[in-house]
């Protein structure tokens, strides 16, 4: 190979090209987990606060109840949660619609039933109830406004001028939001302090 020949292949060499990292990106990180205040649809400061003091001490699960929710799977999971080790610092929430609260009661006494059969020691349950606000967008419905009255020459019958008002012009096509009310029901094996401050307490055990 003659000195021309090895600097031509130099210079191929250094010319290639190199693989280079794309700009601008950066490794996927995993989703947050959303605070439970959100989740449960509860939103004035005292919840948030008490709901965030509850996540900071206890491991809390959320069972959403729907109309097509089984009743005893829903019971299995709970029991399997509140039984669990270190039974002391877990939470069920059974979280539910309006219309589907019946059910998630239903799973709530099944559950508590269970906890107090003599076979588990005759177990203590506490419970909570709150009461929070889902917002859902819906079509907005169209609405005329008579406004003017005007009348046409040679014709003795009224005609009226059917207009929007400068209102319904401004909202046309905005989505309507409704709140759609929801009840989320703690079940725990323990007392929680802040809970009981801002929901009351119901109980099994003996006063003390």
């Amino acid at each position: 190979m003659t000195a021309s020949e090895t600097t031509k292949k130099g210079d191929l060499s250094s010319n290639s090209p190199t693989k280079r990292k794309r700009a601008g990106t950066s490794p996927i990180l995993p989703n947050k987990k959303p605070r439970l205040e959100n989740t449960l649809n509860l939103s004035s400061t005292e919840d948030a606060k008490a709901l965030q003091a509850v996540e900071s001490k206890y491991d809390v699960q959320v069972h959403s109840i729907i109309s097509s929710s089984k009743i005893q799977k829903k019971v299995t999971s709970v029991l399997r949660h509140l039984t669990s080790p270190p039974a002391n610092k877990k939470v069920s929430v059974l979280r539910a619609k309006v219309s589907d609260t019946g059910k998630l009661i239903s799973i709530a006494e099944i559950a508590k039933r269970e906890l107090e059969k003599p076979g588990d020691h005759g177990r203590v349950w506490f419970q909570y109830i709150a009461l929070g606000e889902e917002l859902r967008e819906r079509p907005r419905e169209e609405g005329n406004t008579i406004i003017e009255e005007t009348r046409l020459d040679g014709d003795d019958d009224d005609d009226f001028e059917v207009m929007k008002t400068p209102f319904e012009r401004a909202v046309e096509g905005q989505p309507r939001l409704s709140g759609v009310p929801i009840m989320s029901l703690f079940l725990c094996q323990v007392p929680v302090e802040e809970l009981k401050k801002c929901y009351g307490e119901q109980t099994n055990s003996d006063p003390a």
